[in-house]
C-alpha cells in the first residue's frame, strides 16, 4: 500500500453540540461539551483527513495512537463548533496532527493527535486473536 501524508494539509468540520456529548454531573438539564466528546470529534476530523488525502486503498484506515489536548472553555448544547486538523509531521505509517476546536466566541480546545495507518483486515485478525486469548470469543 502506498500513501503519502502532505505536511500542511488541513481539514475543517462543523457540528452542533448534542445532548449525548455532554457531561452529566455539573447540574440538572443540558450541560457542557465533555472533554472525551471534544477529543473524539478531533480524532474523527483527523481520520477523515487521512482517508481523503493520504490513503488511496479502501482496505486501509487509521487508528489513534496519541492524544495531547487541552480543553480550554465550556461550550453549551446547541452551539456550533469548528474542528480543524492539520498534518504537521509524517513518519512511516504515523501521522501527527495539530488540532483545534472553537465555538463562535473562542477557542475551546487545542493540542496534537497522532494516528497510525493500518490495513483493516490485518488489524481485525490481530484483534480477534486477542479476544480469543482473553477468553472473550
Amino acid at each position: 500500500m502506498s500513501y503519502l501524508a502532505k505536511i500542511g494539509v488541513e481539514k475543517e468540520r462543523r457540528l452542533k453540540v448534542a445532548t449525548n456529548q455532554t457531561t452529566s454531573f455539573l447540574w440538572d438539564g443540558e450541560n457542557v461539551l465533555s472533554t472525551p466528546s471534544m477529543i473524539s470529534e478531533m480524532e474523527e476530523t483527523c481520520r477523515l483527513l487521512v482517508k481523503e488525502e493520504c490513503i488511496v486503498d479502501s482496505e486501509w484506515d487509521s487508528v489513534g495512537t496519541l492524544v495531547n489536548v487541552k480543553h480550554l472553555a465550556a461550550t453549551p448544547v446547541g452551539a456550533e463548533i469548528v474542528l480543524k486538523a492539520k498534518i504537521v509531521s509524517f513518519e512511516g505509517r504515523r501521522v501527527l496532527f495539530e488540532v483545534i476546536a472553537s465555538d463562535s466566541l473562542e477557542r475551546i480546545g487545542e493540542g496534537t493527535h497522532e494516528r497510525s495507518m493500518i490495513e483493516v483486515a490485518r488489524f481485525r485478525q490481530k484483534f480477534i486473536e486477542k479476544q480469543k486469548k482473553l477468553g472473550l470469543k
